[in-house]
């Protein structure tokens, strides 16, 4: 498929994640080899059934289903607006309605349940208290490199989406657990695995880790760890602080991405009403 190639390698020129390609590579593909047809030939209605297929063999939300159809769209759309197709297909394709789901960040007691599951493991604790505590994506976290922490300031430079770099910031008890993980270490992945020969962990690898530490806890939630950059926006929300000091620290490229966490956050929204409306 070569005029997918040329897609995605205009993503690769404008610093999209290597997990986004790759996402982008794979249904695309899966696309292209359901419909059969060159593709100057496919039309609106090849790309619905093969939307609604995929819904069935995948069992997938009908929110992941719309997002499926976006990943579509940038990709015919750019052929189009670049002339290697007549007709965007897509143009006939509606965007997919849905009932946004409220997610519901970790309480205060969920999180002591998570703290309590890691017992001694400084890694697990470490682990926990950098993603609670800065508010990273996992990749985020993956790449985290010990000369790039500032042990003085409990800061760190991270490298965001868009390969944009930010400062984060360390709460006590996350410099103090990263402290006695790190034992001198000055160089390398923060978090190494447990076995030889002890390298940096992948993105897949680091995910369960956050996801045995909820499994041990009790926690039936979902969407770790993710729910932990859930959790970091909210408290930080519920705790008065500005959006847009929240969407630099969270590495939004606009305070419209951090609105989401905006409306998740019940606490706020409910001390905002007994200030303002109560009676």
């Amino acid at each position: 498929f070569p005029e997918l190639d040329i897609f995605l390698g205009k993503m690769r020129f404008e610093n999209y994640s290597t997990s986004t390609v790759n996402q982008y590579q794979r249904f695309l593909t899966d696309l292209l080899v359901f419909v059969g047809k060159p593709i100057q030939e496919i039309t609106g209605e090849d790309v619905v059934e093969c939307l609604n297929y995929y819904e069935q063999a995948r069992q997938i939300s009908t929110s992941t289903k719309d997002h499926k159809r976006r990943i579509a769209s940038s990709f015919f759309t750019f052929l189009h607006e670049r002339g290697y197709i007549q007709k965007n297909p897509m143009a006939t394709v509606d965007p997919i309605k849905y009932v946004a789901e409220i997610r519901e960040a970790l309480t205060p007691r969920e999180m002591e349940k998570m703290r309590i599951a890691c017992g001694a493991n400084i890694r697990d604790n470490t682990v926990l208290e950098l993603f609670l505590a800065t508010g990273c994506r996992v990749s985020e976290v993956v790449g985290m490199r010990v000369e790039e922490i500032d042990l003085e300031s409990g800061s760190v430079k991270v490298l965001g989406k868009g390969q944009k770099e930010r400062i984060v910031f360390f709460s006590d008890r996350a410099l103090e657990y990263l402290e006695r993980y790190l034992d001198g270490r000055r160089s390398g992945s923060v978090i190494l695995s447990m076995r030889s020969p002890h390298q940096g962990l992948k993105k897949n690898a680091l995910e369960n880790v956050i996801r045995a530490i909820a499994q041990r806890a009790g926690i039936t939630k979902r969407e770790f760890p993710h729910l932990l950059r859930l959790t970091f926006a909210t408290r930080a929300l519920n705790k008065g602080m500005p959006l847009p000091t929240l969407c630099d620290i969270m590495g939004h490229a606009s305070t419209e991405t951090t609105r989401i966490y905006a409306k998740n956050s019940q606490g706020r929204l409910k001390y905002e009403y007994d200030m303002y409306a109560a009676s």
